[in-house]
């Protein structure tokens, strides 16, 4: 016998066993719940023309991921960030090409991150690469809102209401024109899922909203989609940071909350890292990349600074993490000989990360 559920008891149910479970479980929930949808998005995606004048969808959402930024939404790590600011825009091209083209292509960004032209790598020549890699970015996610931005603007009139991107977004999560007309009416509910993200949404544009008109131009759509770019809606990722991992609500994060364990102390917290990895890779993130002062907590400003990809401390700790893990002479600099020794450190590999994906999809 099957038994029915109403929305907002199977909300309730959730929110107890979130506040029952650990912050561990509670975070795998929310994750369950958030990657697998009750309705396919890609089946409603607004359409848009490729290079080739082919229809392909295109997502209008905020994506997940960011990249040249440390972590994505919801927490979860980004594995792809060291590649991300060394190589650029193209990093995801090394996984697919021969190693032979890729170590050729290697040689060229060596080249070109090389200004002194001395066949050497130092500190400030990598940190100015990875610097200009992060403005590409940026060009990247700026031209990415200027193509969505007309898919939305149904009128033309060069803006954007919330209500045009309300609808636009309710269809690609599957909702049609009746089911729209019944949420208008109150008859009819969004799933969960989509509950949370339209709160997220609804939010990230009322900031990106400068002038308080529920209307986005273009460089405040801009803001919307890629809040990581703009330096007033930095505080927005905070907020979105803190949400999911600050359990005791005191607008910071101790080392245990980032590691979802706040209810355990630092030995505790070593003990776990031995013997999981996902552990001690947020551990070693906290530490490395967040607690700048070191008293194991990240104040809001620590964060904002985690999260601006345009912050210069992270070019170059990125440097240095890429000297340091591939200067076998150990004088402080870097040859074309050691870049290719090491071409899987420069250009990742799916091998060598196998076993922490593998920890990810359990």
């Amino acid at each position: 016998m099957q038994t029915l559920i109403c929305n907002r008891c199977q909300r309730a149910l959730l929110i107890f066993a979130l506040l029952s479970l650990g912050a561990y479980e509670a975070n795998v929930i929310r994750k369950i719940i958030k990657d697998k949808p009750e309705t396919d998005p890609k089946d409603h995606k607004v359409m848009s023309n490729d290079s080739k004048g082919k229809d392909v969808p295109v997502d209008i959402a905020p994506p997940d991921h960011m990249d040249g930024v440390r972590i994505m939404r919801g927490g979860q790590l980004n594995k792809d960030f060291q590649q991300e600011v060394f190589l650029g825009p193209e990093h995801a091209d090394f996984e697919t090409i021969p190693e032979k083209e890729g170590k050729r292509r290697l040689m060229e960004i060596f080249s070109m991150a090389d200004t002194s032209k001395d066949e050497l790598l130092d500190l400030d020549e990598l940190t100015a690469w990875i610097s200009l890699q992060t403005e590409k970015h940026f060009q990247e996610a700026l031209e990415s809102s200027k193509k969505i931005f007309p898919l939305i603007d149904a009128d033309g009139d060069g803006i954007i209401h919330w209500d045009e991107y309300r609808e636009q977004f309710l269809k690609q999560r599957g909702y049609d024109k009746k089911i729209l007309e019944d949420l208008k009416n109150g008859k009819s509910a969004l799933k969960p899922h989509d509950e949370e993200d339209y709160l997220i949404y609804r939010d990230r544009w009322t900031r990106a909203d400068e002038d308080e008109d529920d209307i986005l131009k273009e460089e405040e759509f801009l803001a919307f989609l890629h809040p990581e770019h703009c330096k007033t809606m930095l505080n927005l990722l905070v907020d979105e940071l803190l949400h999911d991992f600050d359990a005791n609500g005191d607008s910071k994060l101790s080392l245990s909350e980032f590691v979802s364990m706040p209810m355990m102390d630092s030995e505790e917290l070593e003990k776990a890292a031995e013997e999981d990895e996902w552990v001690k890779e947020r551990l070693k993130e906290f530490r490395e990349n967040m607690d700048l002062n070191h008293d194991n907590i990240c104040d809001k400003e620590e964060l904002e600074a985690y999260l601006d990809p345009r912050n210069r401390q992270h070019a170059e700790g990125e440097a240095r993490h890429l000297i340091g893990s591939a200067d076998d002479n150990e004088d402080g600099k870097l040859s074309p000989r050691e870049v290719l020794r090491n071409y899987f450190v420069f250009i990742g590999s799916k091998l060598y990360n196998y076993g922490r994906n593998v920890h990810d999809e359990f």
